[in-house]
């Protein structure tokens, strides 16, 4: 039995931690370099389907060492350049590879995994993805990711109530749109919004943005659409970053991180803090502020481990406090606090690759005394906890099946619900296969099924083609989505104060939607232009209604709507002069309940960003310059006795000036240039022009 336990491990290791203790190991090295001979810093290069790769030093060097011999998939990739993959063959001992980056302002080969949830060039996946880089974040000067989807993606409306922002995305409220973290839920939603504050932005490498449809492989929730922030990895040896940004009413916000790689693993920490004074554009109602002081704080801690070139293993936690100031007659004030921690792991072997994971996410609310010494209460909690394994299989060259199973479970605890203490899970399997029948062809269908502990079987298939002809790519989409009625909606027990309650409704059913889309792209060097259409049809649509007949004013949830969303989406970037271009985005969406023929709630019909980018680099200097006008259109909210209650349109323009040289950036800019400040808005409470200015530096630069 000893002999036969030990042989048993020699395998193990020789499967998991290949020494190959037979064969000398190769190495890559060469020059990464521009159009014109210049050496590129920070470029990252990554062999695929390992665990190697790097990032070029000041002269454009680079060097992977430990390769097994054999023909590899190179990719180099750089913010503001072409993504390159090229066939290498390795041998053993030295071999040498120079590659040369072409600079862009339109990166097709950028490479994205929310659309399949598997990595894929932007210009080969079949449904249009919009992506923002932390790079283009950082040369406008913006700080927070929902300021980063405001400005930049049509279509997407963020509004503000007091601290807390809800998001509509196509003319669906924020309870369809699914907020991801690497692919991970997010705790702690109210009404379908999270908690946007608590995403740290020093951690963010792009956010990714899926319009329509995605409960095939994301599930609940992704009846409209999935945002997706990709966190950064450790590729440096070392680095060091440091900004702050100011503004008026005391607006401030800092942060930092700091990262190193050497040998097998690697780690980084983030931090973020940021405060407000608050302001009032209502100083008739004086203990009702438009924006409430408040400070908050987050840090999160990754790891990376490589035990081997074909096994990663990456353990990480984050932890966050927003704390709203009181500017109220009562002396209560609002706290939030959220911990998550995680680990994931990737393992190789050959094209293949199996992924797993755990997550669990904890979003506290508490009630603060100022009588009582600050003494907390907890007001509620919500858990969520996930763990996953997923199969990557490259059957061919022109096939690719994906496979994974998923366990999906929340606890939530509040003085609002039946009980205090609710608690739901949900089994999944979901199937993804790509096929790429010729080079113009691309089709990926999948399905996934998932059992609920309260609601049993359900099914979301989806189907995508794109088609690439010689004047551009056409793409098509069909899909189910459907969104699981949330713990609150089932026993929510809410008593406002005696005046009215609300009460949940453990017989709801879920949501369910029919979404079909086309688009077609257009692509040269000096411009990228694409329009889409689409339909959504939602059925057993989830609101609260008042109940009849009933001693007390009381409101429940109930399936007792239909809806329809039609829309069209034009984004388009064109080159004016070297370094110039012009970027235009426009949506227009009909909206409207089947059972009232009113438009949806908090909607508007046009939305729309138009922006003019200068973008000028000389060696170790940078120039970026954004003149940014964001349209909003009449948002519409209900009728009521006093007639019809809606928003009035609007436009809000930004000057963004940033400047760059060696490890120092300056951004200075003025937002609402023409101070516009409409106090009669529900949503809109800018208190009029504010100029702001921020500093980053970047300590790895230093030398």
């Amino acid at each position: 039995m000893p002999a036969i336990f030990l042989k048993l491990s020699v395998v193990f290791c020789f499967i998991f931690f290949p020494f190959e203790l037979a064969a000398q190991k190769g190495s890559l090295s060469g020059f990464v370099r521009g159009q014109n001979e210049e050496a590129i810093e920070a470029a990252t290069l990554v062999i695929k389907n390992t665990t190697l790769g790097t990032v070029t030093d000041r002269s454009g060097f680079y060097k992977i060492s430990g390769i097994n011999p054999g023909t590899y998939s190179v990719r180099v990739s750089l913010v503001g350049y072409e993504t390159v993959e090229e066939t290498i063959t390795i041998r053993e001992s030295e071999n040498h590879e120079d590659f040369t980056l072409v600079e862009s302002n339109i990166n097709l080969n950028e490479v994205v995994v929310t659309g399949t949830r598997s990595e894929k060039a932007l210009k080969n996946v079949p449904v249009i993805t919009q992506v923002i880089s932390a790079r283009r974040m950082l040369d406008l000067g913006i700080t927070t990711v929902s300021g980063a989807l405001q400005s930049m993606v049509p279509g997407l409306d963020i509004s503000q109530f007091g601290t807390r922002a809800t998001v509509t995305l196509q003319g669906m409220d924020a309870k369809y749109v699914l907020f991801l973290v690497d692919g991970e839920r997010i705790a702690g939603e109210v009404s379908g919004d999270i908690d946007y504050s608590m995403l740290n932005m020093e951690n963010v490498e792009r956010i990714e943005i899926i319009k329509g449809a995605s409960s095939s492989l994301y599930g609940s929730n992704a009846i409209g659409g999935v945002i997706n922030i990709i966190t950064k990895k450790i590729d440096e040896p070392f680095n060091a970053r440091l900004y702050s940004r100011y503004s008026k009413f005391n607006e401030f916000t800092t942060g930092g991180g700091i990262s190193f790689r050497k040998g097998i693993s690697g780690s980084l920490t983030s931090f973020n803090f940021s405060s407000n004074d608050g302001y009032d554009n209502t100083p008739e109602s004086p203990y009702e502020w438009t924006q409430n002081p408040y400070t908050s704080f987050s840090v999160n801690q990754k790891f990376e481990i490589t035990p081997s070139y074909r096994l990663s293993l990456t353990p990480y936690f984050g932890y966050y406090r927003f704390e709203r100031g009181n500017v109220s007659a009562r002396p209560v004030h609002d706290l939030y606090t959220d911990f998550k921690a995680g680990l994931k792991g990737e393992y190789y072997f050959g094209m293949h690759s199996v992924d797993f994971s755990y997550y669990r996410d904890r979003y506290n609310t508490y009630n603060v005394f100022e009588l009582l010494n600050n003494e907390r209460d907890t007001a509620s909690y919500d858990i969520i906890q996930t763990i996953r394994t997923q199969g990557n299989f490259r059957i061919s060259d022109k096939n690719t099946l994906i496979t994974g199973l998923e366990y999906n479970y929340e606890k939530l605890l509040s003085d609002r619900i039946e009980e205090g203490i609710k608690n739901a899970g949900e089994a999944v399997l979901y199937i993804q296969e790509d096929i790429s029948p010729g080079k113009k062809w691309n089709i990926i269908g999948g399905v996934r099924v998932s059992y609920h502990s309260n609601y049993g079987f359900n099914a979301a298939p989806k189907l995508s083609l794109m088609y690439k002809s010689p004047v551009g790519n056409f793409r098509a989409s069909a899909g189910t989505g459907f969104r699981s009625p949330s713990l609150k909606e089932l026993y929510m027990n809410f008593d406002h104060f005696g005046e009215w309650y609300l009460i949940g409704n453990a017989g709801l059913k879920p949501e369910s939607s029919l979404y079909v889309s086309g688009s077609f792209e257009f692509t040269k060097p000096w411009n990228n232009s694409s329009v889409s259409v689409y339909h959504n049809s939602i059925s057993n649509m989830i609101t609260d209604r008042w109940l009849p007949d009933t001693t007390r004013l009381t409101r429940q949830y109930e399936n007792v709507a239909s809806a329809s969303v039609s829309g069209i989406d034009f984004l388009s970037k064109q080159k004016i002069i070297k370094g110039l271009w012009l970027n235009a985005g426009y949506n227009y969406v009909h909206s409207h309940d089947n059972e009232t023929g009113l438009q949806l709630y908090g909607t508007a019909k046009h939305s729309g960003t138009i922006s003019s980018d200068y973008n000028f680099r000389k060696r170790n200097y940078s120039l970026t310059v954004q003149l940014l006008c964001k349209l909003t259109g009449e948002k519409f909210y209900e009728i009521t006795d006093e007639g019809i209650d809606r928003d009035r349109p609007f436009s809000t323009w930004r000057l963004t000036i940033s400047q760059e040289y060696k490890w120092l950036r300056v951004s200075t800019g003025v937002d609402n240039i023409f101070n516009l400040v409409l106090p009669q808005n529900n949503n809109y409470i800018s208190p009029g022009r504010r100029f702001f200015a921020g500093l980053n530096i970047d300590f790895g630069k230093i030398r």
